[in-house]
């Protein structure tokens, strides 16, 4: 793949000052900077789209629960010196 140097830089800034003229080449400099940068957001959120997927799959794959997952009364039913909150009553169903 060819290298971009300085040479074909200035090429291709000198062909744009004539092509476009010196009042329009600022603002031109400045949509191309805006589409780049919302390329590189659309990247990034893209990437972390994926590597979250990937990382969603490995969890699935471990079949184990974390601590974030279990409930907060769990969680304090394991600390020790804690108890756990009384559970409520089961629902009345013969009404």
């Amino acid at each position: 793949m060819p290298q971009i140097g300085p040479l074909e830089i200035l090429v291709v800034l000198v062909v744009a000052l004539v092509v476009f003229g010196p009042s329009k080449l600022p603002d031109l400099g400045r949509q191309v900077g805006r589409g780049y940068r919302e390329f590189r957001k659309f990247q990034q959120g893209f990437r972390d789209d994926i590597e979250g997927a990937f990382h969603d799959d490995d969890d699935d794959d471990l079949g184990s629960s974390h601590p974030a997952d279990e409930a907060p009364r769990q969680i304090e039913a394991r600390k020790p010196g804690h108890s756990a909150p009384p559970e409520p009553p089961p629902a009345d169903t013969t009404s």
